[in-house]
């Protein structure tokens, strides 16, 4: 019961301090990617020394978001965002990929890209969840 509720705070304090310490600084910072590609690279960074089940679904999610693979790249991200025994360093690097990953669909929207509009609505329904 306590590993949850250590994660759970782990992850809260990490994203605190990514919402505090001036996100507009971009990848200078080495927290926040201005992209799907350079945050695939932030998350293969974070997980490098994970077990192999978890190096595994970063290196899936990482694929996709580089081939702009948006449904494959959330649910991947929303898979390794569930495991219990991430690092601080592997929560903000899943955060910061999808914040990319949402700005990058907003974008593609904009642009008329149907597959994002499709992906954009499977993000929301997973952050109601």
């Amino acid at each position: 019961m306590k590993t949850p509720v250590l994660a759970l705070s782990v992850l809260v304090l990490g994203l605190s301090l990514l919402a505090f310490s001036g996100c507009s600084r971009g990848a200078k910072d080495g927290l926040t990617a201005r992209n799907p590609k350079e945050a695939a690279s932030q998350l293969e960074t974070a997980f490098a020394n994970a077990d192999v089940e978890a190096k595994a679904q970063a290196r899936e999610a990482s694929e996709a978001m580089r081939r702009a693979e948006y449904e494959k790249a959330l649910v991947s991200l929303t898979a390794i965002r569930g495991r219990e025994n991430a690092t601080l360093e592997q929560g903000m690097a899943v955060h910061g990929s999808l914040v990319s990953l949402e700005k990058s669909l907003i974008e593609a929207m904009a642009a008329g890209e149907p597959n994002a509009k499709r992906a954009y609505e499977l993000l929301k329904a997973l952050k109601r969840n």
